[in-house]
């Protein structure tokens, strides 16, 4: 015979605590964790985050692709986030195409994210969290990684002539393709980029996280 009690209510979070969702990331490869960097194609240019990248297999997973065997990114543009070294503020990127921008830094710095010119000229870490917002310039109250993004785009044709030229140089294989277009992000991420959840594993790797902002403006303030 059915019982006709009534149930037990699931008691309410407290305060502060987020209510428990599945996780939206389930059929993505994981974030590799902080400094964790797959192998590169010879000669190709590394970059700041997730859809920057020049070519097939210049991702976080590298030539050998994410655990699993289903292979490296097919095309540029399609990688899964940053292959530059990790860093978490202004001035401290590696090399060119290497600064984050958002959090610190000028409003020109700010509206060119993933394009700085140089070492040191960067602003703010990588990778770039989707929540983080441009706090200066053009950009300004505007997410950083979909800024990236364009900026990737509207520069695809003069960055793919420069390798080109380096191609015809013989300072990149003859072998290695430099496609005309490049394809979407990953779709899980095309509208935000990165996000905190991704890259902290479900909130379960803190640590994986560079952007720390004590003010929270880097979208990342729980990562410490």
């Amino acid at each position: 015979m059915a019982s006709c009690a009534t149930p037990t209510p699931t008691p309410a979070p407290p305060p502060g605590v987020p209510v428990p969702t599945p996780y939206p990331y389930a059929a993505e490869p994981a974030f590799p964790g902080p400094g964790v960097i797959g192998p590169q194609p010879a000669g190709m240019p590394l970059h700041a985050c997730m859809g920057l990248n020049a070519c097939a297999g210049a991702d976080r997973f590298g030539t050998a692709g994410p655990p699993g065997g289903k292979g490296p990114n097919a095309c540029a543009g399609q990688g899964y986030c940053s292959t530059g070294t990790d860093h978490t503020c202004h001035v401290q990127n590696d090399c060119k195409g290497q600064g984050g921008c958002g959090l610190y830094g000028t409003g020109e710095e700010m509206n060119n994210p993933g394009a700085n010119d140089c070492r040191s000229l960067g602003s703010c870490a990588t990778p770039i969290n989707g929540e983080r917002f441009s706090t200066n310039g053009p950009n300004h109250g505007q997410s950083v990684w979909l800024r990236a993004r364009a900026v990737f785009e509207a520069n695809w044709a003069a960055n793919q002539a420069e390798l080109k030229a380096l191609q015809a140089a013989g300072k990149i294989a003859s072998t290695q393709a430099l496609p005309e277009t490049p394809g979407p992000a990953p779709a899980a991420f095309a509208a935000t980029g990165p996000t905190y959840l991704w890259i902290s594993q479900d909130n379960e790797a803190r640590g994986n996280m560079t952007a720390c902002g004590s003010s929270g403006m880097s979208g990342a303030g729980g990562c410490s």
